[in-house]
């Protein structure tokens, strides 16, 4: 007898839960059918081109949709009865629309037309600079040119790993560069057939026996394009037979600028090795040597050698910049 109560009441406790999964669904199922669906179109009023992703929102709900690429929108599982729809979008005004009634498992068909919300304005400047370290930029000013010129920019140099002027003037077609020669070959000709100038200024050469000046003086932290001219024109030197090179320097973009960097490296192979060196200049560069005495025959400096350990390879670098404004009105 006991075992057939504790069946029967499993069994009822297995039955009441049924009933309630299934009161469940059948209330669910019920509260899903009273639903129904807004759809539509959102236009503009003068042009009636579709306003891609314009929303549209139930009022007091967080129902609504956006406006797909069509303009068409659908929103679902409106509860049945009279609602609100605003309509938005930007730079748009809002619309609003009252008395939308929703019927259960019925559509309904609601269209927007939208004005936009202009604003008037006495002037509008806009001031733009090309960036002529961009590729896209001096591409676009080769192409527009009245002479046959090719330029390098500054992001093409950092993507390549370029490090100097000379490094960047040897990508260019028809410019070479040899082993044990200071300058550069452009279609063959050397140093005495070619011109350097420095935002369209020529150079000098710090070397009495060259032209031109070398070209790794200029590194790539100063330049914003190098570009080469191989082309006769009024307006480039009579002694350039070869090529024009110009390095243009960077443009200080804000009302002032400053950097520094350093950087050094070892050799393995010299660690804790000995150098014999003669005396010559010093850690600026300039001659550190005394000059002989009165006596035409002694000298004060000494022939022997000084001993110094492993140097570290290292180099120091400092920039700087500020804008100033010269006018009458400044």
């Amino acid at each position: 007898m006991k075992k057939d109560s504790k069946l029967m009441i499993s069994k009822a406790k297995v039955l009441f839960r049924l009933s309630v999964l299934l009161l469940f669904f059948v209330s669910a199922s019920a509260i899903y059918a009273q639903t129904g669906t807004i759809k539509g179109t959102i236009v503009d009023a003068k042009t009636k081109e579709p306003l891609i992703g314009a929303s549209v929102l139930v009022e007091g709900t967080t129902n609504g949709a956006a406006a797909d690429l069509d303009g068409n929108f659908v929103i679902n599982n409106v509860s049945a009865g009279t609602h609100t729809l605003v309509a938005s979008y930007v730079a748009y005004q809002p619309v609003t629309k009252t008395g939308i009634a929703v019927e259960t498992n019925r559509e309904t068909v609601v269209d927007f037309e939208m004005n936009s919300d202009d604003i008037s304005l006495e002037a509008v400047e806009v001031v733009a600079r090309a960036n002529r370290e961009s590729e896209n930029i001096l591409l676009l000013e080769q192409k527009k040119a009245l002479l046959a010129t090719q330029a390098v920019g500054a992001r093409e140099l950092s993507r390549k790993g370029i490090g100097n002027a000379e490094a960047a003037v040897s990508k260019v077609s028809g410019i070479s560069k040899q082993e044990g020669v200071k300058n550069v070959f452009v279609r063959g000709l050397g140093d005495r057939y070619n011109a350097t100038t420095l935002n369209g200024f020529l150079v000098p050469s710090e070397d009495p026996e060259y032209k031109n000046i070398a070209l790794d003086f200029f590194g790539t932290d100063i330049i914003q394009n190098v570009g080469v001219n191989k082309v006769f024109s009024g307006s480039s030197t009579g002694d350039a037979g070869g090529a024009i090179i110009d390095i243009s320097s960077k443009e200080l973009i804000n009302d002032r600028a400053f950097g520094a960097e350093i950087s050094g490296g070892l050799n393995r192979g010299t660690i804790g090795v000995d150098f014999l060196r003669q005396d010559g200049s010093n850690y600026l560069g300039f001659a550190n040597n005394k000059k002989p005495n009165e006596n035409k025959v002694d000298f004060a400096n000494s022939l022997d050698p000084t001993v110094i350990k492993t140097p570290v390879n290292h180099t120091f670098g400092i920039s700087g910049g500020k804008q100033f404004k010269v006018g009458a009105d400044n």
